[in-house]
C-alpha cells in the first residue's frame, strides 16, 4: 500500500512549542510546557486549541497554555466519571436479561431464534458475534465448563459475561417483547431504551479510547421520550442528553447511583468550562431532580 503525499515534517518539542507560540498561545514556563508535550502529544492536544481561535491556527489574545491543559483534563475527568456511570448501566442489563432470559427459556433459550425478531441471517450474525467473542475468554470458569460438558455453547449466565456492551446492546434490542422487562421498569417505550443502549455504547466506546467528549457532537443520536418533561428542549447530540439519560436510569432503576452532585462538584472545579457546548441548558440541575 502506497501512502499518500504528506507535507508536514517531524517537529521536535522546542518546536512545537515555537509553533504554539508563533500561532500566539502564551507559554511561560517551556519545560513544564514540554514534560506536557511529551506526557501527552501534539496531536491530542489540538483538539482543545480549536475552542480558544476564533481564525485558523491563531489563538485567541491572552490564551494560556495552561488554559488549554484546564480543558484537556476537565475533558479527561469528564470521560471517567461517564464511563463509570455506563460501567453500572451496563452491569444492570447484563443482570436483567440472563435473570428473565433464563426464567422464560433456559440456560441455552438464546440459541433459539424464535425468542428474537430477526432474520436468518441477522440472527446469524449476532450468534456468529456471541460465539466469536466467548471463545476468546480464558476466564476459568470458562474452562472448566467446556472441560466438564464437552461444549462451546455456554449458559446465558456465563455468556452474557463474556460479550461485548456492544453485542449485548444487539442482544437486547433483538428480544421479543416478553423478555423486555426492563424497558417496562425503566418507564420508556421498547424503541426509545434500545437507542438509549445503542448510544450509551458509543459513547462507552468513546470513553474507552480516550477520545474528546465534552464538545463533541454525536453522530449515533439519543431518541427523546415525548411524554418526559426533563428530556424537551434539550439537544440529543451533545453529552447532556448522555448524563440526563444514565442519571434518569438510575433513579427508575433504583441503582443508588446519583450524578447531580458529581457533575456539580466537576463544573465547580472547572468554572470556565463552556457548558452550553455540552448541551447542558440553564436549568440543567432541574432536570436531573
Amino acid at each position: 500500500m502506497t501512502p499518500p503525499s504528506f507535507s508536514k515534517k517531524h517537529l521536535t518539542y522546542d518546536e512545537q512549542i515555537d509553533l504554539l507560540q508563533s500561532r500566539g498561545l502564551l507559554i511561560s514556563d517551556r519545560k513544564y510546557a514540554k514534560t506536557k508535550l511529551e506526557h501527552i502529544s501534539y496531536y491530542r492536544l489540538s483538539a482543545y486549541y480549536l475552542p480558544f481561535q476564533k481564525e485558523k491556527d491563531l489563538f485567541v489574545k491572552g490564551t494560556r497554555f495552561e488554559d488549554v491543559l484546564e480543558l484537556y483534563y476537565f475533558d479527561k475527568e469528564l470521560r471517567k466519571m461517564i464511563f463509570n456511570a455506563i460501567e453500572t448501566v451496563e452491569v444492570n442489563v447484563r443482570a436483567n436479561v440472563v435473570y428473565n432470559f433464563s426464567k422464560e427459556t433456559d440456560a441455552f433459550g438464546y440459541m433459539d431464534k424464535c425468542q428474537f425478531n430477526l432474520d436468518d441471517v441477522t440472527y446469524a450474525s449476532l450468534i456468529y458475534s456471541i460465539q466469536k467473542e466467548t471463545s476468546r475468554s480464558k476466564e476459568l470458569f470458562v474452562k472448566h465448563f467446556k472441560d466438564k460438558y464437552k461444549s462451546n455453547v455456554l449458559p446465558i449466565w456465563m455468556m452474557v459475561e463474556l460479550i461485548s456492551f456492544g453485542t449485548l446492546s444487539r442482544l437486547f434490542s433483538a428480544l421479543k417483547p416478553n423478555h423486555e422487562t426492563m424497558t417496562k421498569k425503566v418507564g420508556v417505550p421498547p424503541a426509545v431504551f434500545k437507542n438509549w443502549l445503542h448510544t450509551i455504547n458509543h459513547i462507552r466506546n468513546i470513553c474507552a479510547h480516550h477520545s474528546r467528549l465534552w464538545n463533541r457532537q454525536f453522530v449515533i443520536k439519543a431518541k427523546v421520550p415525548k411524554k418526559i418533561k426533563s428530556f424537551q428542549g434539550i439537544r440529543n447530540d451533545r453529552v447532556f442528553v448522555i448524563i440526563l439519560i444514565l442519571n434518569y436510569f438510575f433513579h427508575r432503576v433504583e441503582t443508588g447511583a446519583d450524578l447531580i452532585e458529581k457533575v456539580d462538584r466537576l463544573l465547580e472545579k472547572y468554572p470556565n468550562v463552556d457548558i452550553k457546548q455540552m448541551g447542558f441548558p440553564d436549568d440543567w440541575k432541574e432536570r436531573l431532580l
